[in-house]
Order: structure tokens, then C-alpha cells, then sequence
């Protein structure tokens, strides 16, 4: 009983402060008006200089009264421009914010260069270099909620009161009752901000209007990109062997850039970072609880220094439950996977072509891309490439690589394209034109060019149905099973959906295999139906219902509400988890993880005039850079496998005959169809099921 006393509170504290995280700072934040008087900018310095006489660190009040003189003697200038008013205006209500909350957080950071704000990491809030957070508190404790064996993301906030040009952080092993979690388990990272499209931040859509400093990148090295904030664009470090280079990688278009030809690489560790004066930076962890972690609470220190003299620690608290995360299953029936996929580049024929050749610097890219892939949930990647029949090592060994990786090859999704070829596109409406002609004028001469148009189709179907018998004799061989599904054209207009209709037929009924489209309701509409529909827009359970009703080895996805693109990691994890998992949709399967071509520089932020660079990371030569939307994706899938879990207990308290266990099981599970996953707060929603997966758990011990 002491220790889910222990668990309680400590569930109380967290839900107290995501609560309160809407409310916390209110209307005191740094302004985002655009207006300002002298009148607002004296009175403000007013306060200020009453906040100054009250603080009682040392740092903050020099570091306060240099604010106030500064925008003392902006106000007394002559002619102010709007800007440099606008600026003073900011500058000093960031001033008066920080004083007040360091004045509600006695006894930490009291004398410090700099003062720690613990945040929710996966905040909608844009944390930049000129704000302070509204959504955290100053803190020396980062407390974390962990499954056993899965990932977690936390994030503080450094807000600098004088320069530091090398700061570092070192991580302790955490110590619990029943064991250790080594500090090899914490990593940190820097959140990097830069310059994007004015709509970064919530949209794939570019506007290219202006430039807007956005966080998004999660690096272990800084100054892997350069920002210039006159000019407003952003360079990346190439390490040539002759010498390192930092190529623009800004403009509409940039430059042409390749990842394969670029020796570009982050630090393995977080190397030091700088500190300027006001302006904050954000840090970044992710905690992995190894496998087999005893139930407890770990407490561990992450120690700083500033310039080479000691400069604080925070207190890091992990609190393990007694479980491990299931694989998701969907909301509507636990025995149903919900599959876990997104489009990808990470393809074994391609990458061979990009190192020219080079199968160990291949195998080394699709290694490290795969490991990313199912650190961040993706079990069920497709392999979105087709198969050279006559040589498949590439691909098999693609599938190797994967497997290796951990992900799970059955079903297999994305084996390869079961259309004709576009060229013969043209054929089919052609029969089609002979077709309208002969139905409206149904003589002879018109019957017989009808049919000569559809003896002329039928043979364009005998190369694509060739391949794709061998394709699914290739695979199944391989895997063992036949549970495969290939790919059909890409949203397709009406007409082009029937000039696939015989494919799809042949492929289902006299092949065996499943097949996979893009698509809307006119599908319905279909002789042949598809298997899987990723089904474009806002997933509802009309839309679910509604294919589901086709038969129950029908599935449901759904993609670009939005695209991958917006930074905005609350944004990412609502869409790509729980809006999916309770509209009773199959699987997450959205486009792309990243995209590169000769003709689209992957570390940009263009695609054309009407699209932001899609993608949730960046590559390397090797590897990929994580960003805070991959992260919130990640958190989305969690979300669905904590509901998993809840709703694998109340399964099995409803059957206990317990009648004590199945009331707390009919709770759980109306709370969970009750709350709105569109309106609450994902951190509350989290911490919801985690509350109810615990009483489960006690009653199911005993307790």
C-alpha cells in the first residue's frame, strides 16, 4: 500500500501540473501584440524596478536591473522605431515573468548563471530563444512516468542571466530500491531552433511571406547548423576530408544537396553548448527503462557546469510501473493489431544506388534507419519498393534488415505496385471512348473497335500479372506466409480506379494476396474493393464504420490530416494516436518519414511554391536527426498502447467474476469512450489511463 501511496501522489503532483500549465503565467508572458506606447514600456519599467527590489539572488537582480537599464534608455531615445519598441516591450515582460516565478520557487537557482524552467516536453507551446515558458515552473526536478522496457520524453528550459560560452551536463546512474537504471539510459539533447516557412509550425502548406525562428531539431551537436539571423536563412555542417564546410541549405529552391554524397553526422553525445545572455534554450531528454526494471521510484542528478565551474543540478526522478506496453490493438476489438507504418525512403535499392554500390555503408544507413523506425513504434513498415524478379537478393536482403531490426513481417505491407504502367493508361481510355461510342450508338463497327480497344487492354495486363505472381512467389517463400499486401495506384481519380478493377480481381482472387490503396468514399463504390484504405482527411467512425461493414478483414487508415511537416509535436502525437485509435481506425500510416530526390534537398524547407520539405527527420550519411514532431509520434502510438493495456485489465477483470474488479473495469473503460481525445490535454489523457491501469492492477493483486 506504501508504494501506490508513493504512486498516487506523485500521479496527483504530475496532473496538478499539467492542469494548471494552461493557467500557470497567465497574461504575464512576453507580448505577442504588435502595438506599443511609452506610457506601457515606462510602466513596465516601473515594475521591473520594484520586482529588482524584492529579488533576493544575486545574478537575477544584476541580470534584471541590466534589462531595465537598457530599456530605460531605449525609452528616453528620441524617435523610437516600432520595432525597437516592440522589442523593449518583450524584453521587459519576459524580465518581469521570470522575477515573478522565481520569486514563487524559494531555495533553487538562488546563485546560478542561469535559471531552469522544468517543461512538458511535448508542449504546443513554441519554445524560442526571446520567451520564457508559460507552461512550466523553475524547478531542480525532472520527474518522469516510465512502462518497463519504453522510451520517455522530459525537457527543462535554460533561461541565461550572463554568457557562458561551454556549458555541459553530466548524467548520474539512478539508484532505486531494487536496482539501478544506468545514466547510459539518458539522453540529452539540445532543441535547435531555426528558420522555416511562416507555417511551420502547424502546417505542410508553405509560406514563403517570411522566414519564422522555429524549434525542431534534436541535436547533440549545436553547431551542426548555423543560424543567420540577418539574413534569415540556415547552414548545415558538411565534414568533408579536406575540411568542414557549412552549405546554405535556405532558398525557394535551395541548393541541390544528397545525403548519400554529404558526409554529414551528428555528435553521438551532447557536446558543450553556449549560453547568451536572455536568451533561453531548450534541453532535451529521453529516458529508455530497460526491459525487466523493477516497480519503483529512481532518482539520479544531472550536474552542470558553466565555463568550467559548477553551475547546479537537477534531480532526475523516473518512476517505473510494474508492466511493459503492448503491442497496440485497435479500440474497437483487442484482437485486431493495429498496425504501426509510415512511407519511407529507407530502401535497400535505393540506398545501394545512392553509395554507388557500397553494401556495407548501405547496411549501415538501413541499419541505424531501421532502429529509428522501431524506437519510434513503427513495426509494420512497409517496404514501399517493388521486386527485380529475376534478382531479388536487394529486396530479400531489405527484408532481412528489417526483420533484424525488430519489426514484424507479417502482414507484409507495401510488396510492390500491381498496376499496368502509366503508358498504357492511354489504351484503357481509349476502350473507354470505344465503349461510351458503342453505347451510344451500338452498331457492328462500333462494337467491334470496342472490343479490339479491350483485347488491346487485356494485353497490357499480361506483363503486371506476370510480376506479380512472382513477386508473391518470392515473398511467400521468404516469409512463410501469404499474408501480403501489394500497392495500387496513387490516389486515384474514378476512371483510373476501373482501369485497375481486372488487376485487382486477378491479384485477390486468383493470387491470394491483399491489396492496399489511397483513396475516399467513392472506393465504396467499387465492384472490386480494396483490403486497406487509407482513407485521405480527418478520421471520423462514420468513415470506419462505413468500411468495416464491408467485411471484417477490411482496414482502415488514414493520411495528411495533416502530412508530415508541421513541427508542433502535441499536434503530431494527437493526430498520429489517439484521434486514430478512438475513431476505431486499423492502422497509422501517414506520408513520409522523409523525403529526398535529385530534385528536393531533404535538409530544406521547400518542396515548391505550394509545399513545406514533408518529412519527421532529417537524414545523415548514416543516420537521422530527430525532431520534436518524430517524438510527438512517437508518444501518440504510446498513448494507444496505454489504452491497450487498460483495456487488456478491464478485459480480464470483466471475465474474473469479480464483481469488485469489474466495476473498476466498467469505470476505466466509460471514462475512456467519455473522454474527448480532441479536447483533452494528451499529457492528462496519458496520465488518466495510467491512473485507472494502476487500480486495475491493485485489485487484480489483492490490493
Amino acid at each position: 500500500m506504501r508504494k501506490r501511496y508513493r504512486y498516487a501522489m506523485l500521479v496527483a503532483c504530475l496532473l496538478l501540473t499539467v492542469a494548471s500549465s494552461a493557467f500557470a503565467n497567465s497574461g504575464t508572458g512576453a507580448s505577442t501584440s504588435g502595438a506599443w506606447t511609452l506610457a506601457q514600456l515606462t510602466d513596465l519599467s516601473g515594475k521591473l524596478g520594484t520586482a529588482i527590489g524584492q529579488t533576493t539572488r544575486p545574478q537575477l537582480s544584476a541580470y534584471l536591473q541590466q534589462v531595465k537599464s537598457v530599456a530605460d534608455a531605449a525609452i528616453a531615445t528620441p524617435g523610437l522605431s516600432h520595432d525597437e519598441g516592440l522589442a523593449t516591450k518583450g524584453t521587459l515582460e519576459n524580465a518581469l515573468q521570470l522575477a515573478m516565478d522565481a520569486g514563487g520557487a524559494a531555495g533553487v537557482w538562488t546563485d546560478t548563471p542561469f535559471i531552469v524552467y522544468d517543461v512538458p516536453a511535448l508542449s504546443p507551446e513554441k519554445r524560442l530563444p526571446n520567451t520564457i515558458p508559460t507552461d512550466g515552473e523553475i524547478s531542480d526536478q525532472i520527474r518522469v512516468v516510465s512502462a518497463q522496457g519504453d522510451f520517455e520524453a522530459s525537457s527543462f528550459v535554460i533561461v541565461p542571466l550572463a554568457d557562458a560560452a561551454s556549458v555541459t551536463f553530466t548524467v548520474n546512474d539512478l539508484q532505486g530500491t531494487a536496482g539501478t537504471i544506468p545514466a547510459s539510459e539518458v539522453d540529452l539533447r539540445v532543441v535547435k531552433t531555426w528558420y522555416q516557412g511562416g507555417t511551420a509550425w502547424q502546417s505542410y502548406f508553405y509560406d514563403d511571406t517570411k522566414d519564422v525562428l522555429t524549434p525542431e531539431l534534436l541535436l547533440h551537436d549545436e553547431n551542426l547548423i548555423l543560424v543567420d539571423h540577418e539574413t534569415k536563412r540556415n547552414s548545415l555542417r558538411v565534414d568533408y576530408p579536406a575540411g568542414s564546410q557549412y552549405v546554405d541549405i535556405s532558398g525557394s529552391p535551395p541548393a541541390a544537396f544528397s545525403s548519400f554524397t554529404a558526409p554529414v553526422e551528428d555528435s553521438e553525445v551532447l557536446l558543450p553548448i553556449e549560453l547568451k545572455q536572455g536568451e533561453s534554450k531548450q534541453i532535451w531528454i529521453t529516458t529508455k527503462v530497460p526491459s525487466g526494471t523493477a516497480e519503483g521510484i529512481y532518482t539520479g542528478t544531472i550536474n552542470m557546469t558553466a565555463d568550467g565551474v559548477p553551475a547546479g543540478q537537477l534531480t532526475l526522478k523516473i518512476r517505473v510501473f510494474p508492466f511493459e506496453l503492448p503491442s497496440p490493438k485497435t479500440y474497437y476489438d483487442l484482437d485486431k493489431d493495429f498496425y504501426t507504418m509510415i512511407y519511407h525512403n529507407a530502401r535497400m535499392k535505393d540506398t545501394l544506388q545512392g553509395f554507388s554500390g557500397d553494401v556495407q555503408l548501405s547496411e549501415t544507413r538501413l541499419r541505424n534507419h531501421y532502429r529509428n523506425l522501431v524506437e519510434h513504434n513503427i513495426i509494420n513498415l512497409p517496404t514501399n519498393t517493388s521486386i527485380d524478379v529475376n534478382n531479388p537478393q536487394v529486396f530479400l536482403r531489405q527484408l532481412e534488415l528489417m526483420e533484424e531490426a525488430g519489426m514484424d513481417l507479417n502482414p507484409l505491407f507495401g510488396v510492390g505496385p500491381l498496376f499496368p504502367s502509366n503508358e498504357d493508361y492511354s489504351i484503357w481510355t481509349q476502350y473507354l471512348q470505344a465503349k461510351a461510342a458503342y453505347e451510344a450508338d451500338p452498331t457492328p463497327q462500333n462494337q467491334e473497335l470496342m472490343e479490339q480497344r479491350y483485347a488491346a487492354y487485356e494485353q497490357t495486363l499480361v506483363a503486371p500479372k506476370a510480376y506479380v505472381q512472382q513477386a508473391f512467389d518470392i515473398v511467400t517463400q521468404s516469409l512463410g506466409h501469404t499474408n501480403v499486401y501489394f500497392d495500387a495506384w496513387d490516389e486515384a481519380e474514378w476512371n483510373r480506379l476501373l482501369w485497375q478493377q481486372e488487376m485487382w480481381r486477378y491479384v485477390k482472387e486468383d493470387i491470394g494476396a491483399k491489396i492496399y490503396a489511397t483513396g475516399h468514399d467513392n472506393h465504396f463504390n467499387l465492384e472490386v474493393k480494396e483490403d486497406f484504405l487509407n482513407w485521405v482527411g480527418d478520421p471520423t467512425r462514420e468513415k470506419s464504420e462505413g468500411w468495416h461493414e464491408l467485411g471484417d478483414d477490411k482496414i482502415i487508415t488514414n493520411y495528411a490530416h495533416p502530412h508530415s511537416g508541421p513541427e508542433n509535436p502535441d499536434l503530431m502525437r494527437q493526430r498520429h494516436g489517439m484521434w486514430l485509435y478512438k475513431a476505431n481506425y486499423d492502422a497509422v500510416y501517414n506520408y513520409i518519414w522523409y523525403f529526398e530526390s535529385p530534385y528536393v534537398n531533404p535538409w530544406a524547407d521547400y518542396v515548391d511554391a505550394t509545399y513545406r520539405a514533408f518529412g519527421f527527420v532529417y537524414p545523415t550519411q548514416t543516420d537521422v536527426i530527430d525532431t520534436l514532431a518524430w517524438e510527438g509520434f512517437r508518444e501518440g502510438i504510446d498513448d494507444i498502447r496505454y489504452a491497450t493495456k487498460l483495456k487488456q485489465l478491464a478485459e480480464s477483470a470483466l471475465n474474473s467474476g469479480d464483481s469488485a474488479r469489474a466495476a473498476a473495469a466498467s469505470k476505466a473503460l466509460d471514462w475512456l469512450e467519455e473522454t474527448d481525445e480532441r479536447k483533452t490535454s494528451s499529457d492528462m489523457l496519458r496520465l488518466g489511463i495510467i491512473d485507472h491501469i494502476m487500480k486495475l492492477l491493485d485489485l487484480e493483486n489483492g490490493n
